[in-house]
């Protein structure tokens, strides 16, 4: 593969480093029988704090379908429970539950142990100036959760 233009391009390296890190979630998820998607849904949820169906479609990029079988798959296994929102019965709400914020507490623990051996040739300075420029490249003017 000829790979001339690429090395310079940012995109094509952040893209790298997504696929590389994806190995370790898919290990992750493995490890709570879960599916990548539904371990990232975990982890977006706010404790305590119900979110509509539709705000973690958008979270995810996906559309209601896809949503749909997340979400039943993490309520067969206790993570969460969905209501109708009161006020319109057509939103469907979903919150933790107990257990779904135990182990979203475990796998967000556990985060830092699937890091990518690229990252400790990083100094202290290089992870914190890493840490400013995904934190400006996430912000959103309109955040989703």
């Amino acid at each position: 593969m000829n790979n001339a233009g690429l090395n310079d391009n940012v995109y094509w390296m952040l893209l790298q480093v997504v696929f590389r890190a994806k190995h370790g979630l898919m290990r992750l998820s493995e490890q709570h029988d879960l599916t990548v998607m539904q371990l990232y849904t975990l982890c977006i949820m706010n404790p305590k704090k119900p979110i509509p169906m539709n705000t973690i479609s958008c979270a995810l990029s996906c559309d209601a379908s896809n949503v749909t079988g997340i979400v039943d798959r993490l309520l067969s296994q206790g993570y969460i429970v969905r209501e109708e929102k009161p006020e319109d019965r057509r939103v469907k709400m979903i919150t933790l539950t107990a257990e779904g914020e135990k182990i979203r507490y475990q796998i967000l623990g556990a985060l830092s142990e699937y890091q990518l051996p690229e990252y400790q040739r990083l100094s202290s300075e290089q992870l914190q100036q890493l840490k400013a420029i995904l934190s400006t490249l996430l912000e959103s003017p309109t955040p989703i959760l």
